[in-house]
């Protein structure tokens, strides 16, 4: 996918939105984990704000977040919600960093 599709499909609302609820549904998980987890207080204060919807993270910086799957990335149309929860829990670290 070329580059300037890619910016496309970071863009595009209905893909955001997808990205958006997978990263909601990560947030629950991350509520729910123990609390030995480490890292467990900023994981879950960032959960927290997710599910009031207080963060920083843009709609657009989350999708990027989500196609640096080249998998996705190149079948955007295509990918399955769980592909796409897959890739927000695998980067959930960098999401969190972000904001």
């Amino acid at each position: 996918m070329s580059y300037i599709a890619i910016f496309g499909a970071a863009n595009d609302g209905e893909f955001q939105s997808r990205c958006q609820v997978a990263m909601w549904r990560a947030a629950q998980d991350i509520a729910a984990e123990a609390p030995e987890t480490e890292g467990h207080a900023m994981r879950k204060a960032w959960a927290d704000r997710a599910l009031q919807d207080k963060l920083t993270i843009s709609c657009r910086q989350l999708a990027m977040q989500v196609l640096r799957n080249p998998s996705i990335a190149e079948s955007l149309g295509a990918t399955p919600d769980a592909d796409i929860q897959f890739q927000v829990n695998a980067v959930i670290d960098s999401i969190i960093a972000i904001g």
